[in-house]
């Protein structure tokens, strides 16, 4: 990947800073909410062009991609790019990491005469796209991430200078291209497992080294929007008791003393419904991380209340029930009776009972609660939103 090492001493002292200030943004490109754009305006001025634009992740025949253009051109240029003319694109293909001009790779009047250069550049961009540089940047993953940067032709061509000012950015866009794909990765294996268990009803609330919270799964936002038997005293929480919330804190400090230990107690609820199970256990820390704000506890909540979410469709499908079988299934798996379910979806008591005949055969049990437990395995928390 080359080194990271900055040249200053081939920078002029004019230009330093601003050099710094878009190796900056590159990095923080990472964690902004539409990475690259910011970064994308700071290499247009450092360099000095018309547009910039990044393909981060090129079009396919089953995928549009990714990119960012500056300035930004509306999402119809980028859908026509993603969706047309990344077919047609004769500025591809170029060697990995080495920065390249148009007229290095192809004459000036071919790429001047090209359908992409005529019906879609010139039309595009904000000025024509005369002058073109670009480099080709492979990640780890293998993807070949495209940078191009464009000058109108009033403006000079692109030059020695201007290639030596964009390799000296080059390392560091391939850096955070690898740190954005393993943030990427990381955030979608998060989703996944919060996905799981707010499909399960699970709560589950994250707090840092002072006890205050950091994040909570829809199913925990809901229980502490409800107040019923915990809620959030500014970031602190507090159950419905004195008691209970002394009890709360001493399982924290507990855990702060035994990293393996989890514990566990019930909470009060006003409502008078059930109480509700807590359990609490300390998260492993990475020492390297900022205390103030690293992941140190987590609470699960879990409501008895709360009725369980099966998906109709997966459970037709694993145990080849009809749709009439499936919805039927769904509400004993809540608790009602044979005859609340008939009831509820307005069926006859005597199709009540055959669609349980049915249904009991299929699943290779003999009694509703035996029943109840295959669905609640085999299907609960599979559903996909």
């Amino acid at each position: 990947m080359g080194s990271l090492v900055t040249p200053f001493a081939q920078v002029p002292v004019e230009r330093a800073e601003l050099m710094n200030e878009t190796i900056h943004a590159i990095y923080q490109s990472v964690l902004e909410p539409e990475p690259w754009r910011g970064s994308m305006a700071l290499i247009s001025e450092y360099i000095g062009c018309t547009s910039t634009t990044i393909v981060v992740r090129p079009s396919s025949a089953t995928d549009l991609g990714y990119l960012v253009c500056h300035p930004a051109n509306g999402k119809e240029f980028e859908t026509a790019y993603q969706t047309k003319w990344y077919l047609s694109d004769p500025f591809v293909n170029l060697p990995p990491e080495r920065v390249v001009l148009v007229s290095d790779v192809m004459p000036h009047r071919a790429w001047e005469d090209s359908d992409y250069f005529q019906q879609f550049l010139r039309y595009g961009m904000p000025a024509d796209a005369d002058h073109g540089m670009g480099v080709d940047i492979v990640t780890s993953a293998g993807t070949v991430s495209r940078l191009r940067l464009y000058r109108h032709p009033e403006l000079p061509p692109f030059n020695l200078e201007d290639k030596r000012r964009l390799s000296i950015l080059v390392p560091h866009i391939k850096q955070a291209l690898a740190l954005t794909a393993q943030v990427t990765r990381s955030e979608a294996v998060r989703e996944i497992y919060e996905e799981g268990l707010d499909r399960l009803n699970i709560g589950v609330l994250v707090l840092d080294e002072r006890a205050q919270l950091l994040r909570a799964n829809p199913v925990a936002c809901h229980l502490l929007a409800a107040g019923d038997g915990l809620r959030l005293a500014g970031r602190e929480l507090e159950t419905c008791t004195p008691v209970e919330t002394r009890e709360l804190r001493r399982l924290l400090t507990d855990a702060s003393a035994n990293a393996g230990a989890v514990a566990a107690m019930s909470l009060s609820r006003p409502s008078g419904r059930r109480k509700m199970a807590a359990v609490v256990r300390r998260i492993p820390m990475i020492e390297e991380s900022d205390g103030r704000s690293r992941p140190a506890y987590a609470i699960f909540l879990r409501d008895p209340d709360a009725q369980a979410r099966p998906a109709q469709e997966i459970t037709r499908q694993l145990f080849d029930f009809t749709p009439a079988e499936a919805n039927f299934a769904v509400e004993l798996v809540n608790g009602l009776s044979l005859d609340d379910a008939a009831v509820k979806l307005g069926i006859r008591r005597n199709t009540a009972r055959a669609h349980l005949r049915a249904i009991f055969l299929k699943a290779g049990v003999t009694r509703q609660s035996e029943l109840v437990r295959v669905l609640l395995n085999a299907v609960l928390g599979l559903e996909v939103a």
